[in-house]
């Protein structure tokens, strides 16, 4: 255990690293004791992955054996347990860890308001790849990201009052890939009762990967190994060939990932799978009410892929209308008509084609299944809170750039809008965290209400109303 001053006046008591599972390669996780002779004063290893790894912070390296988790909790905690929230990070399955900064819990937990969770789960081939198909030693081989973040849940719900949380009251947030992942637990039913409340930023009930699409991105992950007549060699190979193997077969095109019809790296609908961890699409089970009891807060920016038209655009670009056109109704089996109409509605005030394809994905990714999926929840008796972050000075409202107020912590170089739009961030986690519901905005009703925060360049509520309109009757698994 370290204590550690923070920013605000609650010194912070950190446990860094402590192993919640273990797990043999394409198999699933196994339960940990908690030890508590140990000193936890290091952070564990990160979850192996490609690329340069600076990024990350890892101050112990990165891993296959990566299934660690922190722990953040007040120095002083009354004799009342405290709401525990659980951070999932993003990467798109493929990059991230607990390590970062925008993974350091301990600003939430410098509140004095609620105990602090960072987890790890195992990544891009070692998490990702759907191969329980091929049955044998690889028969458990679906979902092991989603398995490892339930086993972290469980390993919570076992010890986290020993730090002073309540088992009870669990709130699961994260962004991007955190929040998708976080919301399609829902459908899993080995997560029932590991959590209360999901607050989900920037990812949404939606874009899981088909089964079709998910044993293609593993069928050529084995033929690029050479081994798709004898997977279970997968076993005995290289960690660092695996990982830059699958690495070379990734879109370059970002946007790709955005189709209904894709093999990219993601939850998959496993639920005819063998061993399948989802019994079905999330957003069914929101529109079932099986979860009804779990309050919800939504989350997106104002233009979320335009990280990629700013950061990435060669890749981005389709190059004209005529090939957005093309591409968007092929890869969402929607009619070119109808595709040229939605289209029509963001070929405004002479927008280039990559600006109009980051309006158009960041809605019907984001913006549209977050609206979808609030009234879902809310109409089957749920409590639903839509957000919309939007720019500040100095900061575009693009991917990303509400993650330091997840957790609490500052950016640095921060302008004063920022920090307050991130410090409402952090407080409206914990509001919904500890039940304050009357601190936090309107709910969703049988009237739509879109709180906004920062410079949206719209009305929130409007602009929901108007994509719900634009993608009517169109599908957005």
């Amino acid at each position: 255990m370290n204590i550690n001053k923070t920013t605000t006046s609650q010194t912070v008591r950190s446990w860094l690293g402590i192993p919640y599972a273990t797990s043999e390669r394409f198999r699933s996780p196994v339960l940990l004791p908690y030890n508590p002779n140990l000193p936890y004063d290091k952070k564990g290893a990160a979850p192996l992955q490609s690329g340069n790894a600076d990024w990350l912070e890892a101050d112990n390296g990165l891993s296959e054996d990566c299934l660690n988790l922190n722990i953040w909790a007040p120095e002083n905690i009354d004799n009342k347990p405290l709401p525990v929230v659980v951070y999932i990070f993003g990467g798109g399955w493929t990059n991230g860890a607990n390590t970062q900064t925008v993974s350091n819990a301990s600003g939430l937990a410098a509140t004095g308001r609620v105990i602090g969770v960072s987890i790890n789960y195992r990544l891009g081939v070692f998490g990702a790849l759907s191969l329980s198909q091929y049955g044998g030693k690889l028969s458990e081989a679906t979902n092991l990201c989603l398995q490892d973040m339930i086993t972290a849940l469980k390993w919570v719900q076992k010890n986290i009052s020993q730090f002073g949380g309540d088992p009870n009251n669990v709130t699961i947030t994260g962004h991007s890939a955190g929040a998708f992942s976080a919301l399609a637990l829902l459908a899993a039913p080995s997560a029932d009762g590991l959590f209360h409340r999901i607050a989900a930023f920037s990812g949404m009930p939606s874009r899981q990967v088909p089964a079709w699409g998910a044993e293609e991105r593993a069928l050529a992950v084995l033929t690029a190994l050479g081994i798709q007549d004898d997977p279970e060699q997968i076993l005995h190979l290289d960690a660092n060939l695996l990982v830059e193997t699958m690495s070379k077969l990734l879109f370059t095109d970002p946007g790709a990932m955005h189709g209904i019809d894709n093999d990219a790296v993601a939850t998959i609908d496993d639920r005819n799978q063998p061993n399948g961890v989802l019994i079905d699409h999330p957003m069914r089970i929101l529109e079932s009410g099986r979860h009804k009891d779990i309050d919800i807060l939504f989350s997106s920016t104002t233009y979320e892929t335009g990280w990629w038209v700013l950061h990435n655009t060669k890749n981005f670009d389709p190059g004209s209308i005529d090939n957005l056109v093309k591409e968007f109704a092929n890869r969402n089996r929607i009619p070119r008509s109808r595709v040229k109409k939605i289209i029509d509605s963001y070929n405004v005030d002479e927008r280039t084609p990559v600006e109009i394809r980051g309006l158009l994905l960041t809605d019907f990714s984001f913006t549209l299944p977050q609206t979808r999926g609030a009234i879902a929840h809310a109409n089957a008796g749920g409590k639903s809170y839509l957000l919309c972050v939007g720019p500040v000075e100095g900061v575009p409202a693009v991917h990303g750039t509400e993650m330091y107020g997840i957790v609490g912590q500052q950016s640095p170089n921060a302008s004063e809008e920022q920090i307050v739009r991130d410090n409402f961030v952090r407080d409206a986690l914990i509001n919904l965290a500890t039940g304050n519901r009357d601190q936090l905005w309107k709910p969703v009703t049988t009237e739509l209400n879109v709180k906004g925060i920062g410079n949206p360049p719209y009305d929130p509520t409007n602009h929901a109303l108007d994509v719900l309109k634009i993608f009517e009757g169109i599908e957005r698994p």
